[in-house]
């Protein structure tokens, strides 16, 4: 593919990720309304999310659907569509991950970007992304960041990678992110995403930050 057709694809590929309505952040930062929100949003650790995602690396992309489950540590993200692998199936926790695809792909990894990068070309930092589909940064890892006038999160640079948050929406009482794109070197993960449900425990009440 031409320089000019990958770009015109990768172009086509992302705006094709079509998210729920949503706002984007705005404003001067509000550092005390972020401390708020990231106290609260840390407390998430149930919830479910539907949506696309599109992925530009290189010469290669394609989009694809997303489900991604998560249950305190435990992860189930099914993910159908770029790069040829199909339906992709990613179960386990932080320590390890068990991987299987609909080419017949069935394999145990215990560092997922950099399997899932040379094995199916689909180099997605899930480990990091459980966080940072909630709008905050890996608690494992520094970060840098910067935020909105509601303490959104508008850009978090973390593990090599930058997360710009496009827009966010309200589900069950929270802000969360709507559309992300995040990148690193020659890769683009633009996500968008079309439904949220979040199980709060007792006493974790959603922000309200004025």
């Amino acid at each position: 593919m031409s320089a000019r057709g990958l770009v015109l694809f990768g172009i086509v590929m992302l705006a094709g990720c079509a998210s729920v309505p949503g706002t984007a952040p705005l404003g001067p930062p509000n550092e005390a309304a972020w401390q708020v929100r990231r106290a609260q949003l840390e407390k998430l650790v149930d919830w479910e999310l539907q949506g696309r995602v599109g992925i530009l690396n290189g010469k290669d992309g394609g989009s694809g659907s997303m489900d991604w489950k998560q249950q305190g540590d435990i992860l189930d993200f099914s993910f159908r569509g770029p790069f040829g692998a199909g339906a992709l199936e990613v179960q386990g926790d932080a320590n390890v991950l068990w991987v299987r695809s609909s080419r017949g792909d069935d394999f145990i990894t215990t560092d997922p970007e950099r399997d899932f990068a040379r094995r199916l070309r689909v180099p997605l930092p899930v480990l990091s992304m459980r966080y940072w589909m909630v709008g905050i940064p890996d608690p494992h890892a520094s970060f840098s960041h910067t935020v909105d006038d509601r303490g959104h999160l508008v850009m978090l640079t973390q593990r090599g990678w930058q997360v710009d948050y496009r827009n966010y929406a309200r589900f069950d009482g929270y802000d969360l992110p709507t559309r992300m794109l995040l990148r690193r070197d020659r890769v683009r993960i633009k996500i968008a995403i079309n439904d949220w449900h979040v199980f709060a425990h007792p006493g974790n009440q959603p922000a309200t930050v004025q």
